[in-house]
């Protein structure tokens, strides 16, 4: 049986490990590659041997080979290094370990390299990075909205006692023209704090959103009137809708702000004028979403404005979404807008991205789920609500004193007569008590017993159909928002005016009139 010799060992052994193996002389010419090293360059053995690293790779590569083993031969010592090489089969991320060899005197012949192809370890890396960002992206919106949302929850509260008061004031104060300019003064004043709160509702997707199928495209067509409008003569508007873009599930008028906020940003970033294209389309997504920021499965139109204003720079891109950032400074901006179209969208159950550059502009995309079924947009019924010119009942249930007086005295100014109630215990034995209301407006939070939302259900319980409105600062949750939905009954967002508290009443006691004719056929006929 014949004995291999040792460089047959040698040999098997290089042919059979997958990692490059090379050795080169002092002139940097290689006298010995494995088929590893060769398969990268797309070449035999053969065709390697003999040559430098400038006839085998592009010159980017081959100088950091070169100046790779100029260090290992200096020093004499073994070094590693990691890049990325370029070959005419591609690109491949490497790891590779160098060092010398000698002779048996000590002189040194030329260099050895084992080099590990760590091109996917790389692209792992690269994941786990991009998901580590976007989780910590996630938690830091999660956290900045709890913040939000529970600032503009008590903000509300207390616009709520100034809008009301002020506009009983003005109906109760004799005319005077100095004290309307104040009143206007303080109602301007209230009602942009309320802008900004629903701003912040908004960021937080803690705002009432009414959902309903939506012709995305039909809805670009009527913003863009608005937006002519809006923008000024120096911004060109270009509307490229696709038929696919369909009809997505979302409130139709947060949509519309949602366009609008990022129109007014892209104007800001084009002050000696410039273009925005409004682009739609559709795409649907497969894959599983690796973090709260990913999209679910499904199917989704997409709305992408692009301006070719001055564009971000990268340290503000990270911040675009971020409530209260602005660059515009305190006079021109509040930094809420981009909070808005952010919160509105994953609220929705979709998302929105940036992409843009210094000098190139910037689009904004918005992914918004499609509506399922043959679903087809359907306009607002806008019918005015006739209000009932007797006085009724009205209970009502808030638990914070200053906001339960000033409805009270809202109500009162409207004729009606009024019973209140801190919670809900007091509230069901008045609703079960000689002189019961008529209607039952109450707050969806109660610090107390149950929420608004169940003390409705109890007290139509012992009073089918009851009217049902209900107020709140904010609604904390999806399932809330659901489930005033299911109750079939309007929400009051806080601060609310006179006349929109009189527009509710008038819609519940309309509603309330069908359902006792019918009882009442129903009661004759048996």
């Amino acid at each position: 049986m014949a004995i291999p010799n040792s460089f047959q060992i040698l040999q098997a052994v290089m042919e059979a490990t997958p990692d490059a193996i090379f050795v080169k002389d002092l002139e940097g010419r290689y006298v010995l590659v494995n088929e590893a090293a060769a398969r990268f360059l797309g070449k035999s053995p053969d065709e390697i041997i003999g040559k430098h690293d400038l006839e085998l790779y592009p010159e980017e590569t081959a100088r950091q080979f070169i100046e790779d083993d100029r260090k290992v031969l200096e020093s004499g010592n073994p070094h590693v290094f990691e890049g990325v090489a370029t070959s005419e089969t591609g690109r491949q991320a490497y790891l590779v370990t160098k060092g010398v060899y000698r002779d048996r005197g000590g002189r040194i012949l030329g260099l050895f390299g084992i080099s590990h192809d760590i091109t996917e370890l790389r692209r792992a890396q690269e994941t786990i990075e991009q998901t580590r960002e976007a989780l910590f992206r996630s938690q830091k919106m999660e956290a900045v909205g709890q913040l939000t949302g529970g600032i503009a929850h008590d903000f509300n509260n207390i616009l709520a006692i100034i809008l009301g008061n002020v506009e009983l004031l003005r109906a109760y104060l004799p005319k005077d023209r100095y004290a309307d300019e104040i009143i206007d003064a303080v109602l301007r004043a209230t009602l942009h704090g309320r802008d900004l709160t629903g701003h912040l509702l908004a960021f937080s997707r803690r705002r009432l959103l009414n959902p309903q199928p939506v012709n995305v495209n039909a809805l670009v067509d009527s913003s863009v009137k608005l937006l002519g409008r809006t923008l000024g003569s120096t911004i060109r508007i270009i509307t490229e809708t696709r038929d696919d873009a369909g009809v997505a599930f979302v409130d139709p008028a947060a949509l519309e702000a949602a366009i609008l906020n990022i129109a007014l940003n892209a104007r800001d970033a084009m002050p000696n004028g410039g273009s925005l294209t409004i682009r739609t389309s559709a795409m649907k997504i497969t894959k599983e979403p690796a973090t709260d920021e990913d999209l679910k499965p499904g199917s989704y139109s997409v709305l992408a404005l692009e301006d070719t204003g001055c564009g971000m720079t990268p340290d503000v891109l990270a911040r675009a979404f971020e409530p209260f950032f602005t660059t515009k400074g305190t006079t021109r901006g509040t930094g809420l807008g981009l909070s808005m179209v952010y919160g509105f969208a994953k609220q929705t159950g979709g998302t929105v991205t940036i992409a843009s550059q210094p000098g190139r502009g910037t689009t904004v995309t918005m992914m918004l789920p499609l509506a399922s079924g043959d679903a087809r947009s359907s306009a607002l019924s806008a019918a005015p609500v006739r209000v009932s010119a007797t006085p009724r009942t009205i209970l009502v249930v808030e638990d914070e004193s200053e906001v339960r007086s000033i409805v009270r005295r809202q109500l009162e100014s409207l004729g009606h007569k009024v019973l209140v109630a801190e919670g809900t215990t007091e509230a069901l034995l008045l609703i079960q008590g000689p002189g019961a209301p008529d209607v039952l407006l109450t707050d969806v939070g109660l610090a107390e017993g149950m929420d608004g939302i169940a003390l409705a259900e109890a007290a139509r319980g012992v009073r089918p159909g009851l009217p049902v409105i209900f107020i709140s600062g904010f609604t904390a949750v999806p399932e809330a928002q659901q489930r005033i939905r299911n109750a079939g009954a309007p929400l009051l967002s806080k601060p609310f005016s006179t006349p929109q508290l009189e527009h509710a009443i008038g819609a519940v006691l309309r509603q309330e009139r069908p359902r006792r004719r019918r009882t009442d056929r129903r009661r004759s006929r048996s």
